[in-house]
């Protein structure tokens, strides 16, 4: 029986769009990077299609760090490793009370949760922003001011010596001869 052919390209392109790694894509469509790289090389609209894809992901992916960076995502606040709750409060402030009754027939007043809309528990949470992140985008977008440099000088701080050609080779020749030297005297001894 002859294999079957089936169209993987478009949700192949479309895996890239969403998590721009070729390798995910190509598990995702089920096939072999190998028939990826193929297809690429045979193909050079679907190349560019493939190079578009990824440029797509990567823009998301800088969008995503980007809104971290900046805006920052809510993260549960965990107190003795359980999620704290939101409590339902009056318009004074107070902690609202409900009564439960306990399995002895007793009836204890405990503090009464917020639930959302859909009658879900609402648990505290605190704004995050991950500095990380801006930095990284502001590094490759904006390298003349952020990027991490290195200034290079020359003796006592001053400006770096140029030599020709000429006189880095004769500086080369001489630093050989020193090491035959060397090893010349090593060998001796």
């Amino acid at each position: 029986m002859a294999p079957h052919y089936f169209p993987w390209h478009d949700a192949f392109l479309a895996a890239l769009r969403e998590y721009p790694v070729l390798g995910h894509a190509c598990e995702a469509v089920g096939i072999d990077r190998a028939t990826a790289w193929r297809a690429r090389e045979k193909d050079a609209n679907f190349a560019k299609e493939v190079a578009d894809a990824l440029e797509e992901g990567i823009d998301r992916a800088e969008k995503e760090a980007f809104r971290r960076g900046v805006e920052g995502v809510e993260e549960p606040v965990v107190y003795r490793g359980e999620l704290t709750p939101v409590w339902r409060r009056d318009a004074q402030g107070e902690i609202l009370l409900v009564d439960v009754e306990m399995p002895d027939g007793s009836i204890d007043r405990r503090p009464s949760q917020l639930t959302d809309a859909h009658g879900r528990p609402v648990w505290l949470t605190v704004r995050k922003h991950s500095d990380q992140l801006l930095t990284l985008i502001l590094k490759g977008r904006r390298k003349a001011i952020y990027a991490d440099r290195t200034e290079i000088t020359g003796a006592d701080g001053g400006p770096v010596a140029h030599s020709d050609e000429t006189t880095r080779a004769a500086r080369l020749a001489h630093l050989i001869d020193v090491a035959r030297l060397r090893k010349e005297a090593e060998d001796l001894g």
